[in-house]
């Protein structure tokens, strides 16, 4: 009877995560459709503007990220790597 019940419950969490899903998407392609009404040129400035900084900054979260894995791989060698 327990297990019944936890399955039950695990297809209604599945069916309601589905359904947010579909409320974000949802939510989602209302904001793009009032940005594009809203958007000028200067709007679309603002965007590019902001888009770069955006990949800017993913490249110096990679770079430090590629950094701190080098210095914890010199700190904590792989067993095995011939180092006595």
């Amino acid at each position: 009877m327990q297990d019944t019940q936890q399955d039950n419950t695990s297809v209604l969490r599945g069916a309601f995560d589905r359904g947010a899903a579909a409320r974000k998407a949802t939510v989602g392609r209302v904001f793009r459709a009032v940005e594009t009404v809203l958007m000028f040129e200067g709007g679309q400035r603002t965007a590019r503007r902001n888009a770069w900084a955006a990949v800017c900054a993913d490249r110096n979260r990679a770079r430090a990220r590629a950094e701190a894995s080098d210095i914890l791989a010199r700190l904590n060698p792989t067993p095995g790597t011939g180092s006595h």
